[in-house]
């Protein structure tokens, strides 16, 4: 019975070591992060009721885009912050269009779902490259100069989704994972037309 006993011991001794070295691998739950995002957003077409002079974009203005954002590294899974974007709305079909510049205010969600579960622990116990991606928008758009308009601002909403590539890829929460390069396609509403931006971006 002793030697049961002893047996036992050791087992629990070891198991508390190794988790208290896991754990101190794991290092901070969170971290503040920023984002870059390079994008083009094709128009796809107006919503809503047309002024005196049309729709806010129209003849189909297409959209070159740069976002900066910063915000929170939750527990490797999800960022949560806010950003700021200019757009350069032209038209490529016809030239003599005028082309257009706006600015946006947003909050931003994402989520990297790279988890595994076990018997309901949570826990990733190989290296990890690549994570869908899923995330959110919600801010508002405001056009710089409008030829009719002066400066419109109305409500900016988008969904979109993607792949992650951990670039230093390691083990769950280790702090350098976190750092990754992306790709995403999404549909977005803002100036009384919905777009389908297409971005690459950065994450460090």
């Amino acid at each position: 019975m002793n030697r049961i006993k002893v047996i036992f011991a050791v087992v629990l001794a070891a198991f508390a070591v190794n988790a208290s070295a896991q754990f101190s691998q794991q290092g901070k739950s969170n971290e503040f992060m920023l984002k870059m995002e390079p994008g083009y957003a094709p128009f796809m077409g107006n919503v809503g009721t047309a002024g005196e002079h049309g729709f806010n974009i129209t003849k189909y203005h297409n959209a070159v885009q740069f976002n900066a954002l910063a915000g929170v590294n939750v527990s490797q899974d999800w960022f949560v912050g806010g950003g700021a974007g200019f757009s350069y709305f032209h038209n490529t079909i016809q030239g003599d269009i005028t082309p257009m510049m706006g600015v946006s205010v947003f909050a931003d969600v994402d989520f990297r779902p790279i988890w595994q579960g076990m018997m309901g622990l949570d826990y990733q116990p190989a290296t990890i490259k690549w994570a869908p991606m899923v995330g959110a928008r919600a801010g508002v758009s405001l056009i710089l100069d409008h030829p009719y308009y002066g400066s419109p601002m109305t409500p900016m909403m988008e969904l979109y989704g993607g792949i992650n590539w951990y670039y230093m890829h390691g083990l769950r929460n280790m702090q350098h994972n976190w750092h990754s390069f992306y790709a995403t396609v999404g549909v977005a509403y803002m100036q009384q037309t919905v777009f389908l931006p297409i971005r690459v971006g950065w994450r460090w």
